[in-house]
């Protein structure tokens, strides 16, 4: 038997946060694994179109390049369902409370030199570009501005990290930003760059104008999780809870790490760097021989149709599945990747899923709770769940209602039957319903 086919990323990366006494991961870890399947997969279909290669026919001097990019290729796309080239590529938010161990769990793959993804020789063409970002950021700096001549300015990060992995310790950062005055289009910037990759803004002097393929990894407390509308479809979510146990442990675990042998050390440096190896060379070898195309399995169909599973994150739960089958000890190109369900995918489905859960239902549980048993017009329904879930953004109140109060069994909205002049608006319902024999029950149409 080969290394190649003998080599479980998925035990190795596990017993590398055992052995360095890493608390409450076991379902957190394979998450992280199949976002860089994601991501790879994502360069493989994509990346024959490179806006920074120097070879470009496009090129003209003075133009950002990327010299060596280990993701570049000449292959044409595999996977395009509906004619379109979809975005496979599986950004995650870590939800926990203060000391919850959410950086600690992002700088085991990103950290210089140390971290699991990151390559010392990326920038000749070997591994991933990692980037811990920075505490405080504007949208100029993030997406890039254009100076008088109509030149990008700087070098703006999403750019800089084509192809790269972008980790933020705390994601407050970036919705800090969009809401000063020189930063108010972060947030719709970023939803189209970590959505196809597009940067696309029309400046006084000119447009900044490229497309991106980063992948981010942030943290943020739950105080501030505020996923606004259309930012929860870009993220899968990982929440990790923090008891008094929890705590305790991580204190003696602490301990423990302090007092690790010298040899201990030394060997787990040694995996740290097989681990290292054998993401570099997946990269390679898929990217030098990528599938024909792929082909998801009944069992994989049924389960993203389970009605918890809400329809804008089935296609989450399919880069996951993606993502999976790309680390894999076997790869094998030239044919079509085959995405079926195991039992480890299995329960990595689920466990991903009842985070999302626990953690994307909770404002909807605050407006149920709150309302409870009332009719509200929609008007104030609508600036409540703005001051109460998105942060101000009215437009975005709009969207959160559509997509998480209508179809609800408890939500109804109808116009009330009043005899007045003037426009009488829409009335909503939030509680259990009440007789059929309820006139305003039939308006309802239910």
């Amino acid at each position: 038997m080969s290394l190649e086919s003998s080599f479980n990323v998925f035990q190795k990366t596990q017993e590398f946060a055992d052995r360095n006494f890493f608390i409450d991961v076991a379902d957190k870890i394979p998450i992280f694994l199949c976002s860089i399947g994601g991501h790879l997969f994502n360069s493989m279909n994509k990346c024959s179109r490179c806006d920074f290669d120097p070879d470009s026919p496009l090129y003209t001097t003075g133009d950002f390049v990327i010299e060596h990019c280990p993701l570049r290729h000449n292959n044409m796309p595999f996977y395009t369902p509906m004619s379109q080239l979809p975005d496979t590529r599986i950004h995650l938010m870590l939800r926990g409370a203060k000391g919850s161990g959410k950086s600690i769990l992002i700088l085991m793959f990103l950290a210089e030199n140390t971290g699991l993804v990151h390559s010392n020789n990326a920038d000749m063409g070997q591994g991933y570009r990692t980037m811990m970002g920075a505490n405080s950021i504007t949208e100029a700096g993030m997406f890039g501005s254009v100076d008088e001549d109509g030149n990008i300015a700087g070098r703006p990060i999403a750019r800089e990290l084509c192809g790269g992995f972008l980790g933020f310790e705390e994601f407050s950062s970036m919705s800090d930003a969009s809401k000063k005055d020189h930063s108010l289009d972060m947030k719709n910037q970023l939803l189209t760059s970590l959505d196809n990759g597009r940067v696309n803004k029309a400046m006084r002097n000119g447009w900044v104008n490229y497309t991106t393929r980063y992948t981010i990894w942030a943290g943020t407390q739950p105080a501030r999780f505020e996923l606004e509308s259309g930012l929860d479809r870009r993220f899968f979510i990982i929440d990790i809870e923090m008891t008094p146990e929890k705590e305790q442990a991580y204190k003696m675990a602490q301990h423990a790490q302090a007092n690790m042998q010298i040899e201990e050390r030394a060997s787990l440096a040694n995996l740290n760097i097989e681990i290292k190896e054998w993401i570099r060379r997946r990269q390679q070898e898929a990217t030098g021989n990528p599938p024909t195309g792929v082909l998801f399995d009944d069992d994989v169909a049924e389960w993203i149709n389970r009605p918890d599973v809400r329809s804008f994150e089935a296609d989450l739960f399919r880069r996951l599945c993606i993502g999976y089958h790309m680390m894999q000890p076997n790869y094998v190109g030239g044919q079509p990747l085959i995405i079926t369900l195991d039992d480890t995918l299995r329960g990595i489905l689920n466990q991903s899923l009842e985070m999302r859960r626990r953690v994307m239902d909770a404002d909807l549980e605050l407006i149920k709770s709150t309302f409870w048993m009332k009719d509200i017009s929609k008007s104030i329904l609508l600036k409540e769940v703005s001051k109460m879930i998105t942060a101000g953004d009215y437009q975005s109140a709009k969207r959160w209602v559509v997509e998480n109060l209508e179809g609800q069994s408890w939500y109804g909205e109808y116009a009330p039957n009043v005899k007045r002049r003037g426009r009488k608006g829409i009335t909503c319902r939030i509680g259990t319903q009440r007789l059929e024999s309820d006139e305003e029950e039939q308006k309802w149409g239910i």
